[in-house]
């Protein structure tokens, strides 16, 4: 089962209205982290066992430079989405790329796209 970190970029009425539709959601605010580093949001989604939903592309680069396995990112591309409009594309985000979110994935999210990188990212050479 799925459980999100919403960053604190998703408007907070995203979390009630994913919980609602039955994914285990929490915001960063619930745990006090609305104002935390991206670097510190990863490392307390990976203590909670939560893949992380975001609007910020910093954390899959900070993702693919670790070379960690987990969490899970999924960053949306889309701007200026109410907290029922983000809790519906979120949800179906996560029956679509269910699978690669639970064995840890880069999500990226656009206008009718939906991309995944596995984790870990392989970094290539030059």
């Amino acid at each position: 089962m799925i459980r999100l970190l919403l960053d604190q970029g998703i408007p907070y009425s995203t979390a009630g209205s994913l919980s609602a539709l039955g994914v285990d959601t929490i915001h960063v605010a619930d745990v006090g982290m609305g104002e935390a580093e991206d670097a510190q949001i990863i490392k307390r989604a990976m203590e909670l066992e939560r893949s992380v939903c975001t609007l910020d592309g910093d954390f899959h680069a900070l993702m693919a430079l670790s070379s960690a396995k987990l969490p899970s990112v999924v960053f949306v591309r889309l701007q200026g989405l109410n907290g029922r409009a983000m809790a519906a594309l979120l949800r179906a985000v996560c029956v679509q790329a269910h699978d690669a979110i639970e064995a840890g994935a880069l999500v990226t999210v656009g206008a009718g796209r939906l991309r995944v990188r596995h984790l870990p990212v392989q970094l290539r050479s030059k």
